[in-house]
């Protein structure tokens, strides 16, 4: 049957031959060469055929002389915009929008996240930050405008946090307190934090450090987001108390401090203020608890529509109005469109961070800076993947930094607030028919019509019930954690129980930065003590088989089965136990030990200290305070073999500290010692020719044939010497495919 013709071939289809047959069968096609197909395009999930990802239209089989380089020379525009695309995502989802499709859920999924995120970051502002409102709204707009251009995320919503909130007002108090003579404003504070901040995104993103976010540990991070709740909550005691006046005269940083401050002073808290505080958040936890119950439970989705934020917003100001509760004492917010507050020195939220003068304050908040960085990646982090597991985004750590340093650097021209994305807002986003990034953009224009036009309308607002956004996202966060203390409770995981409390004790009772330092510092040295770990084990032969395990999971698993047995049968078990002895006792006087991983400087102490007590004891689970069982020096080794599958790389530390063993082995021991299974990775061959393991191995194994006295390898046996001459010729004839060929070669299989 002739080919089918270009145009109609299908995938897999052979093309026809182009030059002469190979074959014998002089009708048989010669074989095409190999083309893979990106993964991408090969396996194609229902919604990533709809996502705007550009696709290939026509992958055919074909050789390499058909290959038209004039023709992929030509598409190299094709190439550039989708590199450019990749990095601004907006080039891809833009020009392909559906408005039918897709508008009428993006802008309902706009309006809810605009109805809860406008309450919530003024209080964020105000209350953590110790910024204007305004501020809290242009970060949200400046944020989510850049995020829809640069995220790889389509429904996730970026905006100012809380944790990072906290940080930066502790950083504009201690400032403000203690450099007076700088004459800074707190925007200004803000906005060199913001600078720092974005630019660590953006060089981490450009140096595609995103491996990073594997780092923090989840019990880390809830230990020091429970810590958030609790200090969002204690953080508005005196606003929500009517002390606001008495706290400016009264200075407190830490949460402590507020804590006995508000209990000495609850004698002197405003009655109003505090009756209103308490009412209004019974009732708004009422709603939430209501409207998660008809989503969840009942699967009534329109519920999700429910604005408990705005609706507390609105019918606060309406009843402060109505009811002239400034005139009771009941401290309101005034002009939210003016920056010129008690604790605000600066006449516009528009300012210029990039100053030369401010060099010095660049040093003293680059430690904040920093500290933001990495709390606000990993949350933003926990996020995006979470998102990526459940609606297949293809999620890159590296774009996601340079999305979230332009996202940060296009708030710092109004000493914007921190903005990263969360899980929760995302997760509303969702319910409320977000399906691409225009309901971010429609959420930002609709903020934008609200400062313009509706802040004014707030004028009555009281400030304990704005407080109130603050607490009511802080109850939220605390209701996660009992959750996780359970789990690892349940599957015995203590260690995660105490470093999440050490730190949740840590961030209260000593300071924010300390918290988020100290979760950085036990995830360095957890890392740390996973890499150093070696996890070389002694091999022993499954029974009856060619196959070689770790000996003592091998004996350890066959003594189990073994008591297990012993109730069936006593005479059948206690055969079966001195068969698997026997078993193990065949390689006697042989030492086989894997080395499975990489060896480098840093697992090289553990590696030595594990052959150390090899040696000491022939095992690896006894502790190495014990007398001695079995030692080299009583001549119970005679062979050491060492089984190299897994150890892909060994640097010029390890290489010596390996060498320096081999040696002391052959030398001192009188231990022949071969290799098995070497990779073929060059640098790890060279490695052992230039240090001379490859000399001292060949020595030992020709030392050994010439002193055996079995005919065996004098000839009489020729088919065992080319076994071991066929191994590894590259290295030399004490160099294995296998353990069993090692085995073999010495003439130990019986042993």
């Amino acid at each position: 049957m002739s080919p089918p013709a270009e145009s109609t071939r299908l995938l897999g289809t052979p093309p026809p031959s182009l030059g002469p047959n190979p074959s014998n069968n002089p009708t048989r096609r010669a074989r095409p060469p190999l083309l893979s197909v990106p993964s991408s395009q090969s396996v194609r999930s229902v919604r990533s055929a709809r996502s705007m990802d550009p696709v290939i239209a026509d992958y055919r089989l074909c050789d390499v002389d058909l290959l038209n380089l004039e023709a992929l020379e030509a598409n190299k525009n094709f190439s550039r915009w989708a590199y450019v695309s990749y990095y601004l995502p907006i080039l891809r989802w833009l020009p392909n929008y559906s408005a039918k499709q897709n508008l009428l859920g993006d802008t309902l999924a706009g309006a809810t996240m605009a109805s809860f995120q406008m309450p919530l970051v003024m209080s964020l502002a105000t209350s953590l930050a110790k910024l204007p409102p305004l501020v809290g709204l242009y970060s949200v707009v400046g944020a989510a405008t850049a995020y829809a251009i640069f995220g790889g995320v389509p429904v996730l919503v970026v905006g100012p946090l809380p944790g990072t909130a906290v940080l930066y007002g502790q950083v504009i108090d201690d400032i403000m307190h203690s450099h007076k003579e700088m004459e800074l404003t707190n925007l200004e504070v803000s906005a060199t934090i913001s600078v720092g901040m974005s630019a660590i995104l953006l060089a981490c993103g450009l140096l595609k450090w995103g491996f990073l976010d594997n780092i923090f540990l989840r019990a880390l991070l809830k230990g020091f987001i429970g810590a958030m709740g609790v200090v969002m909550i204690i953080n508005q005691f005196d606003i929500q108390m009517g002390l606001q006046d008495l706290a400016a005269k009264e200075p407190h940083q830490s949460i402590v401090d507020k804590v006995v401050f508000a209990v000495k002073n609850a004698l002197e808290a405003h009655k109003l203020t505090v009756a209103i505080t308490v009412l209004t958040l019974l009732i708004v936890l009422f709603v939430r608890k209501f409207k998660n119950t008809l989503v969840n439970r009942y699967g009534i989705k329109l519920a999700v529509y429910i604005p408990e934020l705005l609706g507390m917003v609105v019918v606060a100001t309406i009843l402060s109005y109505t009811l002239d509760w400034e005139s009771k004492g009941v401290e309101i917010v005034g002009d939210l469109t003016s920056t010129k507050k008690k604790d605000v020195a600066a006449e516009s939220v528009i300012i210029n961070p990039f100053k030369l003068s401010r060099f010095p304050l660049f040093k003293k908040v680059f430690q904040t800076s920093f500290l933001c960085s990495i709390l606000g990646f990993f949350d933003s982090t926990t996020a995006t993947k979470a998102l990526g597991a459940r609606y297949n985004y293809n999620v890159s750590s590296n774009r996601e930094l340079v999305a979230l340093g332009m996202a940060n650097f296009a708030i710092t021209m109004f000493g914007g607030l921190p903005s990263f994305g969360a899980l929760g807002r995302s997760k509303v986003n969702i319910l409320a028919g977000a399906l691409t990034p225009m309901a971010t953009l429609i959420m930002a224009v609709i903020v934008v019509i609200a400062i313009r036009y509706l802040l004014p309308l707030l004028y009555f607002l009281p400030e304990c019930v704005l407080a109130l956004s603050t607490t009511i996202i802080g109850l939220t966060v605390l209701e996660e954690v009992p959750h996780d203390v359970a789990f690892f409770w349940g599957i015995d995981g203590y260690d995660e129980i105490v470093s999440l409390l050490v730190v949740f004790a840590t961030t209260i009772f000593w300071s924010v930065e300390s918290g988020v330092i100290l979760a950085i510092v036990i995830a360095v040295v957890r890392i740390i003590k996973a890499g150093t770990q070696s996890r070389i084990h002694i091999l022993g032969r499954v029974p009856n088989t060619s196959v070689f395990r770790n000996a003592d999971e091998l004996i350890e698993e066959s003594f189990f089965t073994y008591t297990e047995a012993e109730h069936q049968d006593d005479a059948t078990s206690t055969d079966n136990l001195a068969e698997l002895v026997a078993e193990i006792q065949q390689i006697e006087g042989v030492l086989i030990i894997k080395i499975p991983e990489p060896l480098n400087f840093a697992n090289l102490g553990a590696l030595r200290g594990r052959l150390s007590r090899i040696e000491k004891f022939g095992s690896l689970l006894v502790h190495p305070s014990q007398p001695s069982v079995r030692g080299f020096e009583e001549g119970a080794i005679k062979f050491v073999i060492f089984d190299c599958k897994g150890m892909t790389s060994i640097d010029a530390s390890a290489t010596q500290t390996l060498c320096e063993i081999v040696r002391r082995y052959s030398e001192v021991n009188h231990i022949c010692v071969s290799f098995a299974r070497v990779p073929t990775n060059s640098q790890v061959r060279n490695r052992f020719r230039q240090l001379g393991i490859v000399g001292i191995v060949n020595s030992n194994y020709e030392r050994y044939v010439k002193g055996r006295s079995s005919p065996q390898l004098n000839g009489a046996n020729s088919s065992t010497s080319l076994r071991t001459y066929t191994v590894a010729k590259r290295l030399g004839n004490g160099f294995f495919l296998s353990i069993d060929e090692a085995l073999k070669a010495f003439d130990i299989e019986g042993v």
